[in-house]
């Protein structure tokens, strides 16, 4: 098979990187990326699958994002003039672009002896972005490689550890929760900068916060993301951590207390559980599975 994305040499050693990393690939070209296919895969795709917006701010409020009055088709078709964002979530519905994500974490996988490979929970999404417009600053809890295929841009990362950036309580997971984290530009001073041309891609450590200014062109970015045991580990701690707190419990970092870790880890897993076959005995319904666990609809997963 040809080489879709190839890891930068010296890299990635013996453990998963913390830190991010260079990545190259020669999917800039590819048809699944061409603004027509995209149209089309937006088109198809139900409603939660699809955000898009006007332009927005490093520090933008999410109750004040603002709409751009167009249907997801004609975002894509108009991207050049509409100043628009947009992210096709779970691309990996579609069989197409399922066999592409799997080859790209494949390929990885055998470059660095399986250290950034048996990929667990893979999941692709797609970023269409007019001019100069901004990704807000946010965490993603996953692993995650971003590949640039048209157009530039420049992201700014900052280490999740870094309490003068961003709390453990702003990094904690919980349904109905907002991705936008608080910005201010005195932030800079501390990021990473990368700068990303087609045929570049980084690695984006779990939960390190980031903020994305486009370039003078349409941008059009693929995003791979997977997930570790030690991933999974953490969101299920980053959920418990959250609910605890908000019954009014202070949490300690996680580590400090294993044990307690691993019972949190297991408690979730329970609930998860329960939580899953309410979903199946209401036919998969994710806004009634919702208002039972007293959560929202829409960060039901």
């Amino acid at each position: 098979m040809t080489d879709l994305i190839t890891v930068e040499a010296g890299s990635v050693g013996n453990e998963m990187p913390t830190k991010t990393f260079r990545l190259t690939h020669t999917l800039s070209d590819h048809p699944l990326f061409k603004l027509d296919r995209l149209a089309r895969l937006a088109a198809s795709l139900p409603a939660d699958q699809v955000e898009f917006n006007g332009p927005v701010q490093p520090n933008q409020d999410p109750k004040l994002t603002p709409q751009n009055g167009l249907s997801a088709e004609e975002t894509v078709r108009r991207i050049e003039e509409c100043r628009s964002w947009m992210v096709i979530k779970n691309c990996e519905t579609d069989p197409e672009y399922k066999a592409l994500l799997d080859a790209c974490l494949d390929q990885v996988a055998a470059q660095t002896k399986g250290v950034m490979g048996g990929a667990k929970k893979r999941q692709a999404f797609i970023f269409v972005t007019s001019p100069n417009n901004v990704t807000p600053l946010h965490m993603d809890p996953e692993y995650n490689f971003l590949l640039q295929l048209r157009g530039t841009k420049r992201m700014s990362l900052f280490n999740h550890k870094d309490r003068n950036i961003v709390s453990e309580e702003q990094l904690e997971l919980y349904p109905g929760k907002h991705r936008n984290l608080p910005y201010r530009e005195e932030f800079e001073q501390v990021s990473t900068q990368q700068h990303l041309a087609a045929g570049d891609s980084i690695f984006v450590p779990l939960f390190d916060p980031h903020w994305v200014q486009n370039g003078p062109e349409v941008s059009v970015s693929f995003s791979i993301t997977w997930h570790t045991d030690h991933s999974l580990r953490m969101v299920k701690l980053s959920y418990v951590n959250a609910g605890l707190r908000r019954l009014g419990l202070p949490q300690a970092s996680v580590g400090t207390y294993p044990v307690i870790d691993g019972v949190k880890v297991a408690a979730y897993d329970v609930a998860r559980f329960a939580y899953d076959l309410i979903k199946r005995a209401l036919g998969g319904r994710k806004k009634a599975v919702a208002l039972v666990f007293g959560g929202d609809a829409a960060a039901v997963s």
